[in-house]
């Protein structure tokens, strides 16, 4: 079974979630942010204080660097 794409552009398009760690409910839907902090225990912990107890969680990179690939080197 396929899954569709996920739209995250807005969740690492926002400056304050850069360098962040999020915590995040209805992924596979529309992504909403719950909570973020700078360290995974502390993410987790305002997510809980809001009664999120298993929120999906990702590190959002300070910069985006763009991915190329596959490529194979043929002689």
């Amino acid at each position: 079974m396929l899954m569709a794409a996920i739209d995250m552009t807005k969740i690492y398009g926002n400056k304050s979630y850069k360098g962040n760690w999020v915590a995040m409910i209805d992924y596979e839907t529309k992504p909403k942010v719950v909570a973020y902090a700078k360290t995974l225990h502390e993410v987790l912990k305002k997510a809980k204080q809001k009664g999120f107890d298993m929120p999906l969680v990702t590190q959002i990179p300070k910069k985006v660097l763009p991915i190329v690939g596959p490529f194979a080197y043929i002689e």
